[in-house]
């Protein structure tokens, strides 16, 4: 009775990581410096280490990326100050 139920669950396992596997084929493209297989999602082969570009990715310009750190920060700050002041004053 054991080892029916031992089969039962490693058949249950290997039937997931099957479903896991063709998932996972569904996002795999070849690398063009490489050729192995990368998830579509990659920006960097982790094989060759090779520059990936995923189709519709476009990396935002360096402007807009200072101007939001910025505001970030000065968000941040404002936070910490507002939590300060009401740690001293209560």
């Amino acid at each position: 009775m054991a080892r029916r139920t031992d089969d039962e669950r490693l058949a249950r396992e290997e039937a997931r990581a099957q479903r896991h596997r063709q998932r996972l084929e569904k996002h795999a493209l070849p690398c063009p410096h490489c050729g192995k297989n990368v998830l579509d999602h990659m920006t960097r082969c982790p094989y060759c280490g090779g520059v990936l570009v995923p189709a519709g990715y476009t990396p935002m310009d360096e402007k807009k990326k200072r101007k939001i750190k910025t505001i970030c920060y000065a968000i941040g700050t404002v936070v910490a100050v507002a939590i300060i002041l009401l740690i001293l004053f209560l």
